[in-house]
């Protein structure tokens, strides 16, 4: 089973993440993980440039070219949505309730994780723009998407882990 647990920042990526990887005993991957994992970067460098969106990218085809019970959430898992092999789900909620999660969980004020929001949406437009020629999210690129907004994190992985099942059984 591989999984890519897309969402914009705040969204509960990482929160889902965890519930499902103990529910399915998967290994989950993010981008903080993926770049410490890289022992040497000095020689993936060109002319001083690092190009750390196609080195994460390559090292995520790897590793899911050798395991198969992976989930990898949050902005790493947009560089997965042209494989055919990985269960795609998409996780949203409105810019207040991102940007409030975002404030509890870093532990800042309201407007500085306001800002933070900000940057990661249009970081990860951009980075749908230069892996898949996407100019935004569009739904079609997920098997699912689902709104974290009304609901707890643990009956949103419910529900997700009810369509991962059906899924991966069909």
């Amino acid at each position: 089973m591989k999984i890519a647990l897309c969402g914009f920042l705040g969204s509960g990526c990482t929160e889902i993440a965890e519930i499902l990887a103990a529910k399915f005993g998967l290994e989950t991957l993010n981008t903080s993980r993926i770049i410490t994992s890289i022992e040497n970067l000095e020689p993936l460098s060109r002319s001083g440039e690092i190009f750390f969106d196609k080195i994460i990218k390559e090292r995520l085809d790897e590793i899911l070219k050798r395991e198969d019970n992976i989930i990898v959430e949050g902005r790493s898992a947009f560089l997965l949505l042209d494989r055919e092999d990985v269960i795609k789900i998409f996780l949203n909620a409105s810019f207040e309730d991102r940007a409030k999660h975002v404030a509890e969980r870093r532990g800042i004020s309201l407007e500085e994780a306001k800002e933070d929001v900000e940057r990661s949406d249009e970081d990860r437009r951009s980075l749908l723009k230069r892996f898949l020629r996407k100019e935004s999210v569009d739904a079609s690129l997920f098997d699912f998407t689902i709104n974290t907004s009304s609901k707890s994190y643990s009956k949103i992985a419910d529900i997700l882990a009810e369509a991962i099942k059906s899924i991966s059984e069909g």
